[in-house]
C-alpha cells in the first residue's frame, strides 16, 4: 500500500475525528490537561490492540544514537501537546488553526537541512497555497493580533513540526507500531509525572457516557495515526507530505458544510478549498 494512501486515510479519518470531538466533546474541557493524558492512553491502547491483531509488533535493537532521538521525541509530543491545550485556553480555535498549521515550516527546515530532501520552488508555492487556502477558512477576522495564546500556538507548532520530523528518521529503524506504543504511552507518563494532581481528574472520563465518547473518538484518532505514520515510514519526502497532510483542515471544513450544516462564510470556505487544491495539484505532480 503507497504512502499516498495511507496519507488519503490520514487525512479522512483525522477529519472525522475533529467532526466526533465537536459533536461529542461539545463544551469546554476545564481540565485539559487530564482530557489529554487519558485521550493519549487511551488512544495509545487502541493502537497496542491494532498491532497485535496484525502480528506487527517488533522492537528494534536500541542503540544509544537511537534512544537519545526517541527520548526527545517523547518530550517534543508530550510538551507540543501541552502547549496545543495551553494555546487553546488563551485563543479563538481558528487562530490556533492557522497558527500551529506553520508546523509544516519546521519540519521542511528540518527534512532540508539534517535529512538531505530536496524542496523545489513548485513544491514551495504549493505549500503556500495550501496555507494561504488554510487562512482564508478558518480566520475570522481580517485582522491578527498576536497575544500569549498565539505564541502557546506557535511553540506547539514548532515541537510538533521537529517531532514529525524525527519521526521519519526514526522509522528508517523502528517498525510503526512499537514506535507509536512510545510516542501514545511514554508522552502522557511524563506530564502525569509534572502534573501529578491533573491524576486524580482522570476518573471523570471512567463515567459511562464520557467513555462512551472517548471510545470513538480515540478508535478514530488512532487509525488517523496509524495512517499518518504509515505514510510516513513510505513516504521518500517528509516535506511534502506534511505539506499535504495539512488539507485535512478544508476536507474537515468541507465535512462540516455536509454534516454539520456549518454554512456561515460557505463562499470564503469554497475559496480557501480550491486555492488548497490547487496547491495540493503541485505537490502531486
Amino acid at each position: 500500500m503507497s504512502w499516498e494512501l495511507f496519507l488519503a486515510g490520514n487525512i479522512l479519518t483525522f477529519s472525522i475525528t475533529t467532526l466526533l470531538q465537536k459533536v461529542l466533546l461539545s463544551g469546554k474541557n476545564s481540565k485539559p490537561i487530564a482530557y489529554t493524558l487519558f485521550f493519549q492512553l487511551f488512544t495509545g491502547i487502541f493502537v497496542v490492540i491494532i498491532g497485535f491483531l496484525l502480528h506487527a509488533f517488533s522492537f528494534p535493537h536500541i542503540t544509544p544514537f537511537l534512544l537519545f532521538f526517541l527520548i526527545m521525541g517523547i518530550f517534543l509530543y508530550a510538551f507540543g501537546n501541552l502547549y496545543i491545550f495551553k494555546a487553546l485556553k488563551e485563543t479563538e480555535a481558528s487562530k490556533f488553526t492557522v497558527i500551529y498549521s506553520t508546523r509544516v515550516l519546521f519540519t521542511i527546515l528540518v527534512a532540508v537541512i539534517f535529512l538531505s530532501e530536496s524542496f523545489v520552488i513548485k513544491q514551495m508555492i504549493g505549500t503556500i497555497l495550501i496555507f494561504s487556502g488554510i487562512v482564508i477558512v478558518s480566520l475570522k477576522s481580517n485582522k491578527l493580533h498576536l497575544q500569549k495564546g498565539d505564541l502557546y500556538a506557535l511553540i506547539a507548532a514548532v515541537f510538533f513540526g521537529l517531532a514529525n520530523a524525527n519521526a521519519k528518521f526514526l522509522l528508517h529503524s523502528f517498525a510503526v507500531y512499537p514506535y507509536m506504543a512510545y510516542v501514545f504511552f511514554a508522552p502522557p507518563i511524563l506530564l502525569g509525572v509534572i502534573y501529578p494532581k491533573e491524576l486524580q481528574y482522570i476518573s471523570h472520563f471512567f463515567e459511562k457516557k464520557n467513555f462512551i465518547k472517548m471510545f470513538w473518538v480515540s478508535l478514530f484518532w488512532a487509525l488517523a495515526n496509524i495512517s499518518f505514520f504509515e505514510a510516513i515510514k513510505r513516504t521518500p519526502s517528509i516535506s511534502i507530505l506534511s505539506s499535504m497532510q495539512l488539507t485535512s483542515v478544508i476536507v474537515t471544513v468541507i465535512l462540516s458544510i455536509v454534516f454539520l450544516k456549518e454554512r456561515k462564510n460557505i463562499g470564503k470556505k469554497l475559496v480557501g478549498t480550491v486555492i488548497s487544491f490547487i496547491g495540493l495539484i503541485l505537490l502531486t505532480i
